[in-house]
């Protein structure tokens, strides 16, 4: 008997659980090659604890711990308040996380030290030396589809600003912005209708941007690897969302990509989470979710600011 179509509600949690289930069952499996992933598990199908960061099982790092600051935030003061969310990520930097990205961590270090909220990014890139569209604003990002779901402008614009707090490289915000518009269509039941006229809209922004998009929908298996970028983070979102069949092929296919398994995890999962909805995650990983309830907290103050019954 086929299932009924999961309601916006469920979208919603699926979206927000989806990034922190993906996340946890990439934990262990971060900094491994897929070859390496093999030789310890096979394919890595069950929330396991170890990795670097000695995770327990079920247990999540930065990427939710940071979409949990951003929802919270929105849902506390109603829409976008740059201080606030950048006051929420201090004080869980403060608190000592297990993991943290090397452009957060600079960023992070430069707001404690005084440097003004709108120069910290650019403090941490020219201190850092290097490009640093990585995928830490990408991982936390998904909130913002959910608080503005009916609101593409403010979508788009907050995407940008939001990853700014951060990253001062634009190919990070165009990433994100790319992203929620992913979601927004997921949400809708929309991801693979949607696609081309979304890398279509991103074309004269950033046509790394665009191409990725347009190269995640018709890229071979081999051609699809995991990695701290941006790009390629989104790029493996994509493909698998399109290429699997369910909720939990998607995410497997995504950590057993290893080398950033849980932050590709918990993007592929986010994504993943808002087509399938909250019934398509499966209870086995569900029972060991760390802090499930305040993840699903977040997801219904979300909904309700979007006016979502």
């Amino acid at each position: 008997m086929r299932q009924p179509a999961p309601t916006l509600r469920e979208r919603f949690h699926g979206t927000l659980l989806g990034l922190a289930v993906g996340d946890a069952l990439g934990a262990p499996a971060e900094f491994l090659t897929p070859e390496e992933i093999v030789e310890r598990w096979g394919v890595l199908t069950e929330m396991m604890g170890g990795g670097p960061h000695d995770v327990a099982a079920g247990e999540t790092t930065d990427a939710t711990a940071m979409m949990l600051c951003l929802a919270e935030s929105l849902a506390a003061c109603g829409g976008f308040r740059p201080a606030d969310v950048a006051a929420r990520y201090v004080d869980w930097f403060s608190s000592n996380p297990k993991d943290v990205a090397v452009t957060v961590r600079a960023c992070m270090l430069g707001i404690k030290a005084g440097t003004s909220l709108d120069l910290a990014a650019r403090r941490a890139h020219e201190i850092l030396g290097h490009p640093t569209a990585g995928n830490s604003s990408l991982i936390r990002c998904a909130p913002i589809a959910l608080c503005f779901y009916g609101d593409a402008g403010t979508r788009r614009d907050v995407s940008l600003r939001e990853s700014e707090l951060t990253h001062f490289d634009r190919l990070a915000g165009w990433c994100c912005v790319a992203f929620n518009e992913l979601v927004a269509a997921a949400l809708r039941g929309q991801l693979r209708r949607r696609l081309l006229s979304i890398a279509s809209s991103l074309d004269d922004e950033d046509s790394r941007v665009s191409g990725t998009l347009r190269e995640a929908a018709v890229a071979e298996p081999e051609e699809i690897h995991s990695s701290s970028s941006a790009l390629e983070t989104l790029k493996v979102a994509v493909w698998a969302t399109l290429h699997a069949r369910s909720f939990e092929e998607v995410v497997v296919i995504a950590v057993n990509l290893g080398i950033d398994a849980d932050s590709t995890g918990a993007v592929t999962g986010a994504l993943a989470g808002a087509l399938f909805g909250e019934r398509a995650i499966p209870e086995r990983w569900l029972a060991h979710l760390a802090e499930q309830e305040r993840i699903v907290a977040a997801a219904d103050a979300l909904a309700d600011l979007a006016g979502i019954d």
